[in-house]
């Protein structure tokens, strides 16, 4: 039977009163086809209801009777595998902070928090929060042949990004390990030769392995004088083909990385002070951040594994 709303009782929900609209509007239908047509496609054409729909709520009233026409939930108010508040918070600061996506968020909680939580979890949390998506630069596609360096220091890619600053410009100069994606990072007033050599002579003290051969792009601060100093240290200098960035990949991906992790929320008031934070920086990219590429590890533990896997790779201790 039907719900019926008794003298004495307090006023119905409108919740409650939707259900009842429903239930009766739906033994209508049915009630329709029993009496009138016989026929259910005559009835769902007049009631303008699907034939699934139809066959959905007859059957529950063969079963149940007019009861089987109410709507019921399909699951508990509360989920009993919703984590914790303080667990959701957790990783929607580390969202704020560190711009990762979904899979390298779980990496991180099961490596620093020691608690794992899926991917899709992190996913739910996120879009119930209404957090964008954490868009990524889309390269130029073509066809190109992949590269699959096992050797640290075989190939060091080495590339510019410009820093505007107030009125002014710097100029972070980044070098990369194919390999290993280990990086040295250093700031500088000016986007020269000079500068470039300086970096290249900064980067052979700091990268923890011999170099084979350096990768730039064709800008006037990687031109002749640079490729000499290269050759005097034995250096090998390739340039990538005009207009294809993608050639240098890596270096570019990692710089969009600075971009969403670093300099996005990084305050400083002089150049000392960036130049210290970047310092940070650096140590947090090779020891600390969890690399998708590198299968979730760091570039300091792919150097050690590829120094173990390749033991007579061209090395140096750090």
């Amino acid at each position: 039977m039907l719900p019926v709303l008794h003298e004495g009782r307090s006023r119905m929900t409108a919740r409650e009163a939707e259900q009842i609209r429903r239930t009766k509007a739906r033994l209508r239908i049915i009630q329709h086809y029993q009496q009138v047509t016989r026929n259910v496609s005559l009835t769902c054409r007049f009631f303008g209801i699907s034939r699934s729909k139809f066959y959905f709520w007859m059957t529950r009233y063969r079963k149940l009777g007019a009861p089987g026409l109410r709507e019921y939930r399909r699951g508990p108010r509360v989920s009993p595998h919703r984590i914790p508040p303080q667990l959701e918070a957790l990783i929607l600061r580390l969202r704020e902070e560190r711009q990762y996506g979904v899979t390298r968020l779980s990496m991180f909680l099961a490596r620093y928090h020691q608690v794992y939580v899926s991917p899709p979890t992190i996913y739910r949390v996120l879009k119930e929060h209404h957090v964008p998506r954490v868009s990524l630069k889309r390269y130029r596609p073509g066809p190109r042949r992949r590269r699959d360096i096992r050797v640290p220091g075989q190939s060091v890619q080495v590339d510019v990004k410009h820093l505007k600053l107030g009125s002014g410009r710097l100029y972070q100069f980044t070098a990369i390990d194919e390999a290993t994606r280990f990086r040295v990072l250093k700031i500088y007033d000016h986007n020269s030769i000079k500068s470039a050599i300086t970096f290249i002579d900064e980067v052979r003290r700091r990268l923890p392995m011999a170099i084979q051969r350096i990768q730039t792009d064709h800008g006037s601060e990687f031109g002749t004088d640079f490729t000499w100093h290269l050759q005097d240290v034995g250096i090998l200098h390739r340039r990538i083909p005009r207009g294809c960035p993608e050639s240098n990949g890596k270096v570019e991906r990692s710089h969009r990385t600075d971009a969403d992790e670093f300099y996005r929320r990084a305050q400083f008031k002089s150049t000392e002070e960036l130049a210290k934070q970047l310092a940070r920086w650096e140590h947090e990219y090779n020891h600390r951040r969890l690399h998708l590429a590198l299968g979730g590890r760091t570039p300091a533990e792919r150097l050690c594994e590829l120094r173990i896997s390749t033991p007579l790779a061209a090395r140096r201790s750090a």
